[in-house]
């Protein structure tokens, strides 16, 4: 028996395992061992993503197909002001047809570090410039898409003038840290790619 499944204590019902979560840090050691890729196919490609498929040979026997979006990676920075205020935008989303309630960030470029990234969409998009900046956390935010989303804390803000793109209609605003989640969850459908990184930063103890 393995020390996962010596801490773990099953009802024999169907219910939920009982483990712990320190049992849970890591993945079982023979995950996917039943499961087989068969092939690989990239079907559009563009400046901005790939998208395809994975043909499995799964458990049971049955082939199938497990489509993904590649866009790169994303940085989120919860970014907090001397005063105790983090900053939050306002942005349409032309793809969902809305405005989000988000944390500045964006797409990592070739090279960069996550703090690097996120330290420049910072800048970029409110002109704020981070005297201090580190790496919290990096996550799959879906099993849709193939990229890792990382969430950078920045701090020591000093302003300045902002690099808008074309496209971007973006208004930024500082909320008190210990209020910046309930402001993001007060929308209908809260923004993931905000809401997750201010938890994470919370959970750190960040937030006040």
């Amino acid at each position: 028996m393995t020390e996962k499944e010596d801490a773990a204590a099953s009802d024999g019902d169907g219910a939920p395992t009982r483990t712990s979560a320190e049992a849970l840090a890591d993945p079982p050691a023979d995950a996917g061992a039943d499961w087989t890729r068969l092939d690989t196919e990239v079907v559009w490609e563009n400046p901005y993503f790939t998208a395809g498929y994975d043909e499995y040979r799964q458990p049971d026997g049955e082939r199938g197909r497990y489509y993904w979006i590649d866009p790169g990676d994303f940085v989120a920075v919860v970014a907090e002001t001397d005063a105790g205020e983090v900053v939050l935008l306002e942005q349409y989303s032309a793809r969902l047809d809305r405005s989000l309630l988000t944390c500045p960030g964006g797409a990592v470029d070739e090279g960069e570090s996550f703090v690097e990234a996120g330290v420049r969409e910072l800048r970029e998009e409110t002109g704020l410039r981070a005297g201090e900046a580190e790496f919290l956390e990096a996550y799959h935010p879906t099993a849709w898409t193939r990229m890792t989303q990382a969430v950078v804390y920045a701090t020591d803000l000093e302003p300045g003038a902002p690099a808008l793109e074309s496209g971007e209609d973006i208004e930024a605003f500082a909320v008190p840290a210990d209020e910046a989640v309930a402001a993001v969850r007060a929308r209908e459908y809260p923004f993931g790619g905000g809401l997750t990184p201010l938890l994470v930063a919370r959970d750190e103890g960040l937030l006040g």
